[in-house]
């Protein structure tokens, strides 16, 4: 059996990795800053767009661009959020499986813009 080691890989993510012979999938788990703080940021960002999206919601004239979430907020009316959640708890599981962080940044880079398009109609 071989002895394994906790390596940083050069994505910037902490990677656990099989130190002999064999080229086996490697683990990553979000463990360095950059990682924790993108993963924050864009929960945060989701908070902000769902408190965002209440707020814009109750001006008249405003609708939901994104046709899932105004299929949800239809069906669901005031807990139009829950799916959103759904989404974002399984994003934040699959973001320690990931072994790049351009996925995470371009998620944060969406939820930002939407969050910037919430706060131009209030």
């Amino acid at each position: 059996m071989m002895p394994s080691r906790q390596t940083v890989a050069s994505h910037g993510c902490l990677c656990r990795g099989n130190l002999g012979g064999r080229r086996g999938r490697r683990h990553c788990r979000p463990a360095l800053p950059v990682c924790w703080l993108l993963l924050i940021l864009f929960v945060g960002l989701q908070i902000a767009d769902i408190i965002t999206t209440n707020h814009a919601l109750a001006i008249p004239g405003i609708w939901e661009a994104n046709p899932l979430m105004a299929l949800s907020q239809a069906k669901l009316g005031a807990v139009w959020w829950l799916p959103k959640l759904a989404v974002v708890g399984y994003l934040c599981v699959a973001a320690s499986f990931w072994t790049r962080r351009w996925p995470m940044i371009f998620a944060v880079s969406v939820s930002g813009m939407a969050v910037l398009g919430n706060l131009t109609h209030l």
